[in-house]
């Protein structure tokens, strides 16, 4: 029987063949074929040659057996294929690869696989030859379980050479939520076209559309055109495997980049702890908090030595809220979350008394946040005083590991009560955007964003006004230029040794003050102003040179704020909203305080190790986690050296990799391990980049990208445009003219610095550090929420 496309339905071809049929269906470009079955007689395809393939002198002969190319199995590399056939030699051809399905290799297969006595029927597919210039294999999915990753693989000549890996290969890796890619190329592999990746990604979206689930496509380029040979589901994935989606939404404010292991130990066992205590202060029942202990565990993940939220840990303790589908929303609205389905693990069931005890402890908690804040407040004051109390220069790692301990148990017993204002500070200002929706007030963002600036100092502003009072009296006691001369750690000592003792306390007092507030602060191993004051000088001096104009220019942009006609209920959410901003910017900064402490006795642990000669220098500490520091204490025989530079090869080829802000991944989390990451590209932007408005005013400039930021950046004048910012930005934000992010939102740290430095700012411009260049000219509106290439 020969079967064409206008039979097909009326045969079961298999798979393989059924597939190619579909796609011809539907206008898709297939290589001419027919399919033929056990019955078929040599004499009807030799006429269907002469008939349908008059000029064609060579074909492919291949396997479409029954069970080949299921849901289930591939069948992969079990039957023959011929390529290269010419017509007198495709009948012999045929008839071998019918034998195909009673071999031992067969048999074999189906028995690993639980198939026996599954009767295999075979069909065989006789195609066009294409005599392609590179070829290759698009997966839909990463089989190896990156649920959000398309991978193709090209290599040169036809796809034997590349799934028999025979060929260099090049594999490219698309990110579906950020719609960027990167590539590794071995060898002299060839490369593709950007209109030939364009073109088989645009595919790949309409496989999986067309054959509603994941797909591994083989296909071939000749002479520039592009053909599909075969289409199979993916069987690799495990369909009752859990689905992890880690989400970098916010927290990569506070850990953008590469963080090291022990920062990432930290943070976990802190995340697990504060929301064991929030879950126990809304619940009031142990045993189920204890039920939620794999929820805890995982609020937070690492991959690729990068941090993210594991959002579906989140939405497990969101949906145990009251009215959870209206705070979602806000929650996510607020945390910059850009992909709203709500995706939950939780398997566990909680009681309707237990949800009634929620209810009413959340409401208690929203009414008496403020206060309780303030007792916080007051409660870390009362650390930072125990702390400074204790002897940190000691030699013993048990001494320091155990202030360790206490340090972080004593903080995380209240620290959960931080969430419960980030929920009060995001409820009330999303409440006070309906409000003015509702009352048609003109650019509902924008008056928010006014109402709110400015009725409640920030703590978090103190930092940077305090440098700019030490910048400005430097200035005018004629100390700059002695202080532009110091380079390092012991040009500072000898300055600080003669210069006046008063200037000297000043410098001293801002560093017991604010010495951990710098950039990447919330990682151990970031500099700050307290381990290295050089830091502070330099900063300084830079502050010299712009205090007097970002002054006046403050007061400029804060005269010509349009003064807002509220109702009273707008005012009073306003006014609940900026005090919860307030006090969220005021536990940053305590916490940033915290990892400062956290930080002197890392240091000197790490002092202690260097000195057993367990770790080849003293910061070789931030590559270890928590566990593995106190065996170490305890073991000064275990020497850690080759372990560490095994960890920072490790993170070499992370660095190499993108920050994606979104992974999904079926059963585990794993991390990538690159060879040689090249070239990575985003989708091309345009002239004008449209994202959130988070501070009015317009400014042009040049522009400074900073990816890497260091306490040494220098913004003055320019247009900052990053990734994120952390608290620790305030510095580079207060110098620069405006600022443009790629994360954040009404609440991100930029938004509420930007807006009380007056600095013009857009956030949430997907990619925009790849859009745009140091030296390029712009214009920041943070009315309209657009950044024009000028």
């Amino acid at each position: 029987m020969i079967i064409h496309l206008e039979n097909y339905k009326d045969h079961a071809p298999g798979a393989k063949a059924g597939n190619l049929f579909r796609l011809l269906e539907n206008g898709y470009p297939v290589p001419a074929f027919f399919c033929v079955d056990e019955c078929f007689r040599e004499e009807e395809v030799m006429e269907d040659l002469e008939r349908h393939f008059p000029g064609t002198t060579l074909f492919s002969v291949r396997s479409s057996a029954s069970a080949e190319d299921g849901t289930e199995y591939s069948f992969a590399g079990q039957f023959c294929t011929f390529l290269r056939v010419k017509r007198e030699e495709i009948v012999p051809c045929i008839r071998k690869v019918l034998k195909g399905a009673g071999t031992d290799e067969v048999r074999e297969y189906c028995r690993l696989h639980h198939m026996e006595g599954k009767k295999i029927r075979m069909h065989v597919i006789v195609q066009e030859m294409v005599e392609a210039d590179k070829s290759g294999v698009l997966f839909t999915v990463n089989p190896q379980g990156i649920l959000n990753e398309s991978v193709i693989v090209v290599g040169a000549g036809t796809g034997d050479q590349v799934v028999e890996d025979r060929t260099d290969t090049t594999a490219y890796y698309y990110n579906r939520t950020d719609h960027a890619y990167y590539y590794e190329q071995t060898g002299a592999s060839p490369l593709l076209r950007e209109d030939e990746i364009e073109s088989l990604l645009l595919v790949s979206g309409q496989m999986r559309e067309l054959f509603r689930t994941e797909c591994d496509m083989e296909y071939a380029i000749k002479d520039g055109k592009f053909w599909i040979l075969q289409v199979r589901p993916v069987t690799a994935l495990k369909e009752d495997a859990p689905v992890i989606i880690l989400d970098n939404s916010n927290i990569v404010e506070s850990y953008p980049g590469i963080t090291l292991p022990l920062t990432q130990s930290f943070i976990r066992e802190a995340y697990y702890q504060v929301f064991q205590n929030l879950l126990l202060r809304l619940t009031g029942e142990p045993e189920t908090v204890r039920g939620m202990d794999a929820v805890l565990r995982n609020m937070v993940d690492m991959a690729n030595g990068r941090v993210y939220y594991r959002i579906s840990s989140w939405y497990d303790v969101l949906l145990l809220l009251p009215f959870s589908k209206k705070l979602i929303p806000i929650w996510q609205e607020m945390m910059g979350v850009g992909e709203r389905a709500v995706s939950t693990a939780r398997q566990q069931k909680i009681r309707r008394r237990t949800r009634g005890k929620i209810a009413v402890s959340f409401f208690r908690l929203l009414l008496t946040c403020p206060r309780e804040m303030e007792r916080l407040d007051r409660y870390f004051a009362e650390i930072i005083r125990r702390f400074e109390s204790l002897d940190t220069n000691t030699e013993d790692n048990q001494v320091l590991l155990g202030y360790y301990r206490d340090l972080q148990d004593m903080t995380v017993k209240r620290w959960d009560m931080t969430l419960v204002n980030d929920m009060y500070a995001f409820l009330f200002t999303g409440l006070l955007k309906s409000r003015l929706k509702a009352r048609r007030v003109p650019e509902p963002e924008l008056a928010a964003n006014r109402a709110i600036s400015g009725l409640h100092k920030l703590e978090s502003l103190g930092p940077v006004q305090e440098l700019h009072r030490l910048a400005e009296q430097a200035a005018r006691e004629g100390r700059l230029e002695e202080l532009g001369k110091i380079r390092t750690r012991e040009d500072y000592d000898r300055y600080t040794a003669h210069a006046d003792p008063a200037f000297v306390r000043q410098m001293q007092t801002y560093i017991q003050k604010f010495g951990d507030r710098n950039v990447e602060e919330l990682k151990l191993e970031s500099r700050t102003f307290r381990t290295d004051p050089v830091l502070l000088v330099r900063r300084m001096v830079q502050y010299a040179e712009t205090v007097s104009s970002s002054a006046a220019d403050r007061q400029e942009r804060t005269k010509e704020r349009p003064a807002e006609h509220l109702d009273r209920l707008s005012r009073f959410l306003a006014g609940r909203a900026a005090l919860g901003i307030c006090n969220r910017e005021k536990s940053r900064l305590n916490r940033s305080r915290l990892y400062g402490m956290m930080r002197t006795l890392v240091l000197q642990m790490g002092n202690n190790l260097y000195g057993t000669g367990q770790i080849g220098q003293p910061d070789d500490i931030f590559w270890l986690g928590c566990d593995e520091i106190e065996k170490a204490s305890a073991d000064p025989s275990w020497n850690l050296q080759e372990m560490i530079a095994g960890r920072k090869e490790e993170y070499e080829g992370f660095r190499s990799l993108p920050a994606w802000s979104r992974l999904v991944f079926s059963g585990k989390v794993q991390d990538r391990h690159p060879k040689r990451v090249q070239n990575q590209k985003y989708e091309s932007g345009q002239g004008i980049f449209t994202g959130t408005s988070c501070s009015q005013g317009v400014a042009e400039g040049e522009v400074l990208v900073v990816r890497e930021p260091s306490p040494e950046t220098d913004t003055k004048d320019r247009v900052l445009v990053a990734r994120m910012t952390d608290p620790g930005w305030v510095f580079l934000i207060a110098g620069a003219k405006a600022v443009v992010s790629e994360k954040g939102s009404l609440l991100s740290h930029t938004a509420i610095i930007s807006r009380e430095l007056g600095k013009p700012a857009v956030v949430g411009i997907p990619h925009i550090t790849e859009y745009l260049k140091d030296g390029d000219r712009v214009r920041v509106d943070g009315d309209s929420g657009t950044v024009t290439l000028l």
